[in-house]
Formats: C-alpha cells, sequence, structure tokens
C-alpha cells in the first residue's frame, strides 16, 4: 500500500484561542509516534515523509521552547488585566491626651475606609490585547518558518543517505564483476589462454573495485550517521536505510510559471506572514502610544464615621485625573513609530529576499531536472547495453581486455554521475519547495 504523504502544517494562533498550537504539537507527536513504529515494523526502511516525522517527534518541543511560545501566551494574560482596586483605611483625630484618664469621656477617633478604581480611557486595555495577540500569532508562524527551513535540511539528509546506499550498490556491483572476471580468467591463465601481464591487470582492478566499496561503506555510515543525528538518534535504528524512491515534482509547483511561483510564495511564505502580522502589531503599539497621552481616571468612594463631628457617619465620592501639561509621551510615540517604520523595512526586505529565493530555486531545479532527464533519456540505458557488449564480445574474443575495463570503469563513473544528477535533482526540488513555501506531494 502506498504511503499517504505527510504534511506537517502549523496553525496559526488565531487570536481568539492560543491553545491551537497545543493541539497541533499533539498531532504532530501521535503522527510522529506512529511513524516510529512503522519503522521498527518495516525493518528500519524509512520514507522521507517518515523521517520528517521522527524529526519533529523527537525535537519539535525544543523548537517551540526556543521561541517561548508560553511567555507569549503569558504576555496575553497580561495586557488583558484590568488594574485592581485600591483599599485604604484611615484613623485620624488621634491626640496624645486621648491615654489620659481625665480625657475618658472625648469622642473616639474617626476611622474612613476608602477604595479607589483606575479606569483607562480610550481603548488602551482593548489595544494592548490587540497586539499581545499579534505577537503571539507571529511568534506561531515563526515556529512554521522554521519548520519550513528544518524540514529541508531533513530532506537533504535523507536524499546524501539514498544516494550512499546507491552508491554502495554500484561499487558492491563493480566488485562482485571484477570478481567474476577474475576468477574466469584465473582458469585461462592456467591453460595458457592469457597472459599473466593481463592476469595482474585484472587483479588491480579488483583491488581498486574492493577498494571502491570499502569508501562506499564508510560514506554510507557517515551519511546514516547524519541523518540520525537529525532523527535524534531514535531506538533500534542504527542500520537504518532509507527506501529506493526519489522524489517526484508536483505538478501544482513545477508547471507554474516563475511570475505566479513567486506571487504564490509572497502570499504563503510564513516568514512574511510574520512580517506583515508585526506591522499590524506596530500599528497598534503606536495607536496605544498616542492613546497614553489622554489621562487615566481614577474613582473613589469612602465612608467616615468621626464621633467627634456633628455628623457621626458620612461619606463621599471623588475623581482625580492626571494633567498633561509637561509631557504628553512624545518618547512613547516617537519609539512606536521607529518600530513601525522598521518592521515596514523588514517586511520589503524580506520581500525581496523571497523573490531572490524563488527564482534562484526555480533556476536550479529546472537546470538539474533537464541533466537529469538526459541520464534517463539517453544516457543510462545506453551504458548499459554498452557494458553487456563489451563483455560479450571479450567473451568471444572480439575485443582485447582494456577494452573491457574501459568498458566497466566508463559505466561505473556513468552510474555515479547519474545517481548524483538524480541527487541534486531531489536538493533542488527540495529547496524550490522550501522558497515556495510548500510541503512536497510525494
Amino acid at each position: 500500500m502506498k504511503n499517504k504523504p505527510l504534511r506537517l502544517t502549523f496553525l496559526a494562533i488565531n487570536r481568539e484561542n492560543v491553545k491551537a498550537l497545543v493541539c497541533l504539537i499533539f498531532t504532530l507527536w501521535t503522527m510522529a509516534l506512529q511513524a516510529e513504529t512503522g519503522v521498527i515494523r518495516s525493518g528500519l526502511a524509512i520514507t522521507e515523509q517518515q523521517a520528517i516525522a521522527l524529526f519533529y517527534q523527537r525535537n519539535l518541543s525544543l523548537i517551540a521552547a526556543n521561541f517561548n511560545i508560553n511567555d507569549a501566551q503569558a504576555q496575553e494574560i497580561i495586557a488583558a488585566a484590568i488594574p485592581n482596586p485600591v483599599f485604604s483605611f484611615t484613623i485620624s483625630s488621634l491626640t496624645p491626651q486621648m491615654s489620659h484618664q481625665q480625657y475618658s469621656d472625648a469622642p473616639l477617633p474617626a476611622v474612613s475606609p476608602q477604595i479607589q478604581q483606575l479606569i483607562e480611557t480610550a481603548g488602551k486595555r482593548r489595544l494592548r490585547i490587540e497586539s499581545s495577540e499579534l505577537a503571539t500569532e507571529a511568534v506561531s508562524l515563526d515556529l512554521k518558518d522554521t519548520a519550513r527551513v528544518l524540514t529541508n535540511a531533513v530532506r537533504r539528509s535523507y536524499y546524501s543517505l539514498l544516494l550512499a546506499q546507491k552508491v554502495a550498490t554500484v561499487a558492491t556491483d563493480n566488485f562482485e564483476r571484477y570478481r567474476e572476471i577474475l576468477r574466469v580468467n584465473a582458469t585461462r591463465l592456467k591453460v595458457g589462454d592469457i597472459s599473466a601481464t593481463d592476469f595482474t591487470r585484472i587483479e588491480v582492478e579488483s583491488l581498486k573495485a574492493q577498494g571502491d566499496q570499502d569508501q562506499a561503506k564508510a560514506a554510507l555510515n557517515q551519511a546514516r550517521a547524519d541523518l540520525l543525528l537529525l532523527l535524534g538518534w531514535p531506538e533500534n535504528s542504527l542500520e537504518i536505510s532509507a527506501v529506493e524512491a526519489w522524489p517526484e515534482a508536483a505538478p501544482s509547483v513545477a508547471k507554474v510559471g516563475q511570475d505566479q511561483l513567486v506571487k504564490q510564495a509572497l502570499e504563503r511564505r510564513p516568514d512574511l506572514q510574520a512580517a506583515r502580522v508585526r506591522i499590524e502589531q506596530a500599528g497598534k503599539m503606536l495607536t496605544l502610544a498616542n492613546r497614553l497621552a489622554i489621562p487615566d481616571v481614577t474613582v473613589s468612594a469612602f465612608y467616615q464615621r468621626d464621633p467627634g463631628n456633628f455628623f457621626t457617619d458620612s461619606g463621599g465620592v471623588g475623581i482625580s485625573v492626571p494633567l498633561p501639561l509637561f509631557y504628553r509621551q512624545e518618547g512613547e510615540i516617537s519609539r512606536a513609530r521607529v518600530g513601525l517604520n522598521s518592521a515596514e523595512l523588514a517586511l520589503k526586505q524580506t520581500e525581496q529576499g523571497v523573490q531572490a529565493e524563488v527564482m534562484k530555486a526555480l533556476a536550479a531545479w529546472q537546470s538539474a531536472d533537464a541533466i537529469a532527464q538526459r541520464f534517463e533519456t539517453a544516457v543510462v540505458k545506453r551504458i548499459e547495453m554498452l557494458r553487456k557488449a563489451q563483455e560479450i564480445a571479450y567473451q568471444k574474443g572480439a575485443v582485447g581486455l582494456l577494452d573491457l575495463i574501459d568498458a566497466e570503469r566508463n559505466y561505473k563513473a556513468m552510474m555515479l554521475d547519474y545517481y548524483a544528477a538524480l541527487k541534486n535533482r531531489s536538493n533542488a526540488w527540495a529547496d524550490l519547495l522550501m522558497a515556495y513555501g510548500e510541503e512536497a506531494e510525494l
């Protein structure tokens, strides 16, 4: 059964419910756990989607912690907080003579409990709430953008392992062929059908093929270690291998023109979305800075019991407002305006970078795809036929030993170039997906 594609989608935290990210992490963890179970059951041969799932299962919590998402959510709580009322209790009309016995008939001291409440005006609290929600949304988009980059790193490491497997297969096949040639010619040497010099040449080529095999195995172990390092070294995975399948280009991306691809990337890239959200947040902060010049109002109410007064029990209400005569928040307004300008400049720079990145990635993929297609349509089959023809001709005595060795060398070199071209095309495709901001449909 064909593996279903795994799409690592990070939900942007909306302004009504910041718990969406928690659900996202739990969903990814469940999917990754299923992927890891599949790895164990399939003999440690993993697909590209399983490698990506394993990476996020073992690293997502650390990545999320680096963005202080909990801190952003805490800031939302702080921004939405209503100022607490202030309670005070005053005792007045205290004199030293009150402790003397001759003044025992004197009235008791006056007591006055009072409560005050600050009332924020001009919608300042609402602006703080909206700004903090935008900040949380921007952080979630930063996390999504980091996932875009890290997914590309996992893909590239996976393709390196796949290439190392192909190279090891070619090296092993080449060594086995020389061993067979050496075995057959050892018999011919005994009956005098081949010279000792030619036999020595075959021995030398066999030793070279064995050395190539050893190097290929070492490179395979290094590529496997690099991938396992990214995946966090899952249990029972020292012999992990990549499924023998190179990625296929999705028509929705590969067949789109450059202008349309750039336009779509400008709409969907999470780093651009985060930059736009931060511009909106900076606008809220500028509005808030201007509103700070409008004074807040403090209302108060008190009750007083004064036995020495004509009216023993009394009460009252009050209001206080600071007068903005000498300072009207000019510094805060200026700082907020600079923040807005910086956010707008950052967006322009990011847009220009995205355009250049998509154009370069598309050109690189088109070039790599053309090279790989030429190998597939015109080179691979012909070089295979040429090698077989040279082997048959050598067995019949139509060509010499040097021609056979040259055919084997050319076949090996051409196959290595072919697999390198496939890896380059896969890397270019992964880079294009990263630049475009889209997950691969594999």
